[in-house]
C-alpha cells in the first residue's frame, strides 16, 4: 500500500482531512500469504508453522506499508511504520520489528526464499482478492479454495464518484432517497447536492453524510456525544479506515464483521434515544459511563433486501421497487473505499471519469529514475550507458526523457541531446552501447531527467571519472 499525500485539496489544502490521516492510500497489491502444494498441504516454515512468507517486486522510491486483511478484504490491523526500497535493493529481513527477543526466521529457508517461488510483480499488475471464479488464477490460496486472485493492470484506487456512487445508484438509492428518509433509517444515498464539507469545501451530500458527518448533522444522533461522533467515526455508518467496524459494511454483508455480538455492549433500542439504552435485554440508566460503553448494533436484514432484488419490495408509497443485487466486487469496492479513508476526487469530471483531479487523487509521487552505468565516482571502463525509469501510477512520459553530457560521446559534441541514442531493453531499462568506448576522463557530468504523465520530474546529475588501468602480469 502506498500513500497519496495531501496537496491543494481546497481552501486549506495543507490541513489534514479531519485529522484522520496524514496520507491518502492506494493499493499496490493484495497478496495471499497462505500456500498449498500439489497435494493440498501447507508447507511449513523452519519453526514448524504454516509458511506465510511472500515476496513482491514493488516500485522503488515509493513509500509503502502493510495491512493485514481477512478473506473478505477487510483490514484487521495495519503497520505503524512506512518503508521504501531504492532501485535494485532487495530487502527480505523483517526481524527488526518482529524478532527483538529471538532470532528471526532466515528468509532463504522460507517458501518465498527458495528457488521456484513466483514473486508477485506489483509493477506489472495489481493482484486483488476476489471470491468470484477466476480461470486465470488456478492457484489455491486457502484451504477451501474460496479466495482466488484477479489482476488489474495498475495500482488500485477507489474513488467516490467513479466507483461508489454508481453502486448506490443501482442497488441502494431507490429506497434510500431523501423523500423517504425517515422511513429508511435516516440514511440518504441519492443526495448529489453540493454540501459543505468542513475545512475542505463542497462535496456531494451523500458523501458528506457518510464520510464527513463527524459532527452528527445528519440522521440519528449518537447517544454519548449528541454533537459529534467519536473518533474515528466519520458518521453513523462509516468508521474511517475500519470497514469491518462500519455499520454500512454490516448492512451490505448482512452481519456484524467486527468480532463482537450485539450483546457485548449496551445499545439504545430506539436509535438516537439514550433513554432506551439496554444491555442483555435489560434497561440501563443513561449515565455518562453507560453511554460511553455503548456501540452500534446490527439489526434488520442484508441490504439491499432480497425482496427489492426480486422486485416485490413495497415502497412507503405502495409502489414496487426492484434493484440490482450487490456483487462480490461491489461489496469489496465499498470495503476498500472505507479502508482507504473514503477517497473522493474533488475535480471529478463525469465526461472523463478515468482522469485524475489535482486534489485528493493527484499523482504527486515523482517517477523512479536510476543510472547504473556510469557509476558515481571512479570507473575503469565505460562501453555502455544504462538507465532505468518507471512510474506505476499515472505512467511514464517517455517522450520527456532528456540526457545531456558535458563531454563528447561517440562523436556527439558536449551539450547535445542524447536520449534518442538509448534503446529500450526490458522492464523500463534503456541502454546505449557505445561504438567507441569512452577514453580516460578526468571528470564528466551526465544530466538525466524524466517526467510522469502528471508532470512530476525526477533528475539525476551524475559526476564520474574514468581512470585507465594496466593489467598485471
Amino acid at each position: 500500500m502506498e500513500p497519496l499525500t495531501d496537496r491543494n485539496r481546497g481552501p486549506k489544502g495543507g490541513r489534514q482531512f479531519y485529522n484522520f490521516a496524514k496520507e491518502r492510500l492506494r493499493i499496490l497489491g493484495e497478496i495471499p500469504v497462505r500456500k498449498f502444494d500439489a497435494n493440498g498441504k501447507q508447507p511449513l516454515d523452519p519453526d514448524g508453522n504454516p509458511d506465510t512468507s511472500f515476496a513482491a517486486r514493488i516500485p522503488a522510491d515509493t513509500p509503502f506499508t502493510f495491512q493485514l486483511l481477512n478473506k473478505e478484504g477487510m483490514v484487521l490491523t495495519m503497520a505503524q511504520t512506512w518503508h521504501q526500497v531504492r532501485p535494485g535493493e532487495v530487502r527480505t529481513n523483517c526481524g527488526g520489528c518482529h524478532a527483538h527477543s529471538q532470532e528471526p526466521t532466515p528468509f532463504e529457508k522460507t517458501a518465498a526464499g527458495r528457488p521456484g517461488y513466483k514473486v508477485f510483480d506489483l509493477i506489472r499488475s495489481t493482484p486483488l482478492l476476489t471470491s468470484a471464479p477466476v480461470t486465470a488464477s488456478p492457484v489455491k490460496w486457502d484451504d477451501r479454495n474460496q479466495t482466488p486472485l484477479r489482476y488489474e493492470p495498475s495500482v488500485k484506487n477507489v474513488e467516490y464518484h467513479r466507483d461508489i456512487r454508481p453502486i448506490f445508484q443501482k442497488s441502494c438509492a431507490a429506497c434510500h432517497t431523501s423523500k423517504w428518509e425517515k422511513q429508511m433509517g435516516m440514511l440518504v444515498l441519492d443526495d448529489d447536492a453540493p454540501t459543505d464539507l468542513p475545512e475542505i469545501g463542497k462535496a456531494p451530500g451523500t458523501y458528506v453524510r457518510l464520510a464527513g458527518d463527524h459532527k452528527a448533522k445528519y440522521g440519528y444522533k449518537p447517544i454519548w456525544y449528541e454533537t459529534r461522533w467519536c473518533f474515528p467515526n466519520a458518521s453513523r455508518y462509516v468508521r474511517m479506515f475500519q470497514a469491518r467496524r462500519s455499520l454500512l459494511v454490516w448492512k451490505i454483508l448482512g452481519r456484524r464483521t467486527d468480532g463482537w455480538s450485539n450483546d457485548d455492549h449496551p445499545t439504545e433500542t430506539s436509535p438516537g434515544d439514550a433513554s432506551t439504552l439496554q444491555w442483555h435485554g435489560k434497561p440501563l440508566a443513561p449515565t455518562h459511563e453507560n453511554m460511553a460503553k455503548a456501540d452500534l448494533d446490527y439489526t434488520g436484514s442484508v441490504m439491499p433486501p432480497p425482496e427489492a432484488v426480486a422486485g416485490t419490495y413495497a415502497a412507503p408509497d405502495g409502489s414496487k421497487i426492484k434493484v440490482e443485487p450487490l456483487s462480490d466486487e461491489d461489496q469489496r469496492t465499498i470495503i476498500r473505499w472505507i479502508d482507504l479513508g473514503c477517497p473522493i476526487d474533488f475535480d471529478y469530471d463525469p465526461k472523463n471519469p478515468d482522469a485524475h483531479g489535482y486534489g485528493w487523487m493527484c499523482d504527486d509521487t515523482r517517477p523512479t529514475l536510476t543510472l547504473p552505468y556510469p557509476m558515481p565516482g571512479v570507473n575503469t571502463r565505460l562501453t555502455r550507458l544504462v538507465l532505468g525509469a518507471c512510474d506505476y501510477f499515472s505512467g511514464l512520459d517517455e517522450q520527456s526523457l532528456a540526457v545531456t553530457a558535458d563531454f563528447e560521446l561517440d562523436g556527439i559534441p558536449a551539450g547535445a541531446p542524447l536520449a534518442g541514442h538509448f534503446n529500450p531493453t526490458a522492464d523500463g531499462r534503456w541502454e546505449w552501447k557505445l561504438i567507441h568506448p569512452l577514453q580516460p576522463l578526468q571528470k564528466g557530468t551526465l544530466n538525466v531527467s524524466v517526467k510522469d504523465k502528471a508532470g512530476n520530474v525526477t533528475r539525476i546529475e551524475r559526476a564520474f571519472s574514468i581512470v585507465a588501468t594496466t593489467a598485471s602480469r
